[in-house]
Parts: C-alpha cells; sequence; structure tokens
C-alpha cells in the first residue's frame, strides 16, 4: 500500500490568507498557484473549499488563542489577567500595511458560512466568560475588551492609519482603563 502524501499545510493555509487579501475571493485555482503545488495537491487534505476556509478558521483561533495566553502568563495571579494579556499581545502585534491576510481570511470564511460563524462565535463567548471571570469590575473590563477589539479591527482591515505613537497610546488608554475603570489619571489634562 502506497504511503500517503505530507503535504505543508501551512503553505497552502499561508497561500489561502494571501489570495483573499489579494483577490478578495477564494478560488482553489489561485490558492494551488499562490502556494506552488497543484490543485490536486489542495483538494489532497482538504475536499472543498469550505474545508479549506474551515481549517483557516481552525488554524487562527487556535494561534491568537496561544498568542493570547502567552502574554496573559506575565499577568498570572492579577485581577483581569486575562484582558491585561490581550492588551500586551496588541502591543507586541506587527501592524502591516495593507491590513492584516490571516484576519482578511477569517472575516471572508466567516461571512460565507453560518456553521464557521458558529465556531468562531463560540470561541468569543469562551473567551468573554473568561475575562469576566477573572474581572475586578464586569463592566470596565467588558467596556475595555470591545475598545481593544475595536482598536484591533481597524489595524487589522487598515482602516485608520494611526501612527506608533498613537498605537502607543491608545493601548496604554486602555490598559488605564482596564485597570482603573477611567481614563482620568494623575497626568491626564482631562
Amino acid at each position: 500500500m502506497p504511503r500517503p502524501r505530507i503535504h505543508d499545510q501551512s503553505n497552502i493555509l499561508d497561500a489561502v490568507e494571501r489570495v483573499i487579501a489579494r483577490d478578495g475571493v477564494l478560488t482553489l485555482g489561485a490558492v494551488a498557484k499562490e502556494a506552488g503545488v497543484s490543485k490536486a495537491t489542495v483538494l489532497y487534505e482538504h475536499t472543498s473549499k469550505r474545508d479549506l476556509l474551515a481549517a483557516l478558521v481552525a488554524r487562527t483561533i487556535k494561534a491568537d488563542n496561544a498568542f493570547n495566553a502567552s502574554c496573559e502568563a506575565q499577568f498570572a495571579g492579577e485581577l483581569d489577567a486575562p484582558l491585561l494579556g490581550r492588551i500586551e499581545a496588541a502591543k507586541r502585534m506587527q501592524w502591516v500595511s495593507g491590513g492584516n491576510a490571516a484576519v482578511l481570511g477569517l472575516i471572508s470564511a466567516l461571512m460565507q458560512d453560518e456553521a464557521l460563524r458558529g465556531e468562531f462565535r463560540a470561541n468569543q463567548e469562551k473567551l468573554r466568560a473568561g475575562l469576566i471571570e477573572a474581572a475586578a469590575d464586569a463592566r470596565t473590563t467588558r467596556l475595555a475588551w470591545l475598545a481593544l477589539e475595536g482598536f484591533k479591527f481597524q489595524q487589522h482591515m487598515d482602516l485608520v492609519a494611526w501612527s506608533e505613537a498613537e498605537r502607543a497610546e491608545i493601548l496604554d488608554d486602555i490598559t488605564t482603563l482596564a485597570r482603573t475603570g477611567t481614563l482620568i489619571g494623575e497626568n491626564s489634562s482631562d
């Protein structure tokens, strides 16, 4: 019996992201060309476009959760550790001009498939529950999380050209909100 071929799935999923970011639409032929493999190779592990998108969603969620967990570790034992970890992750994020291909791919996948939105929704609900459970104040945590996610969305979609200084200031403000429940502090001119 012949041994099954192992293909570089990261390369194929990276190609999916690039194709979606570049073309705004996903075709198997474009993915194969971008990955430098045949269409049959793409279909060897992923039997359809939907299957490719599902793999992309799963990979993106897993990578995001792992990165945020690693950033959260430095806040272990503190109230709001999950939220502070997510803010730290945003501070460490390298923002790219033209939008984040992984996020653009994720959004495209989610727009095309309710079941995939369900998987993402379940992950977001689990995240929300963890943030609230660890919160010093649930309302403040919820507001800071929404501010953070809105900021990240703008950055990932390349909707606003924030300078590095503005990015740092915004993330510092979200941190202040998360820790104190207000943006008005000793050094504020507000």
